[in-house]
């Protein structure tokens, strides 16, 4: 009797176990990379809170004086340094390929998408939609960037992250950046857009 009720109680607890959603990973902490600038700031706000209030996983920025500091720090693997999250565009893609710019920026952003999974193992999810630019006067084409080894603990962060997809042109792009210029702080405007599309 003890040895039924014993495995019963077992089985149970499993079923328990199975059934509560293990979306965040337990003391595992995600990485945001971005420079220091105002549209930086705004984006990596967004994709930290999109994440935290959706998982429930610890998300913190890390701050770089350049792009090349976060590259770097994007193939880290030491705890002090990585990053897990970026967001990129396709004309600052370009230039980390090596590569001239191309007239059609859809085939661009897919052609640069494949060249990046395939040789840096970095993951460029849906774009966000809007095509500004600080450094180019080609339209372009920004998205989330997310490391391959990451994925496989955080299954679900591309569903999550592609909640932005196409929700940002660039008229609310402008609107979200003059809002921190004019002296907002950037979580508070990033979570105000959130709440406003439902996100959060």
């Amino acid at each position: 009797m003890r040895s039924l009720l014993t495995r019963f109680l077992l089985v149970s607890g499993l079923i328990i176990f199975l059934s509560t959603p293990a979306i965040g990973c337990v003391g595992r902490v995600l990485y945001v990379g971005a420079q220091n600038s105002t549209e930086d700031k705004v984006m990596a706000e967004l994709l930290v809170l999109l994440i935290n209030e959706r998982t429930g996983t610890n998300v913190q920025i890390r701050y770089f004086d350049s792009q090349d500091q976060i590259y770097t720090a994007l193939k880290s693997n030491d705890e002090e340094s990585r990053v897990d999250i970026i967001v990129e565009d396709t004309n600052d893609a370009s230039s980390i390929l090596g590569q001239e710019r191309m007239t059609n920026i859809d085939k661009e952003y897919l052609e640069i998408k494949d060249k990046y999974e395939a040789q840096l193992n970095i993951i460029w999810l849906n774009p966000f939609g809007f095509s500004n630019n600080k450094s180019s006067g080609k339209p372009t084409v920004s998205a989330p960037l997310v490391r391959r080894d990451v994925l496989t603990n955080f299954p679900l962060l591309p569903r999550i992250l592609n909640k932005l997809s196409g929700a940002i042109n660039d008229e609310t792009y402008s609107s979200l950046n003059t809002k921190v210029e004019s002296g907002d702080k950037a979580k508070n405007v990033a979570k105000d857009f959130l709440r406003s599309r439902k996100f959060i």
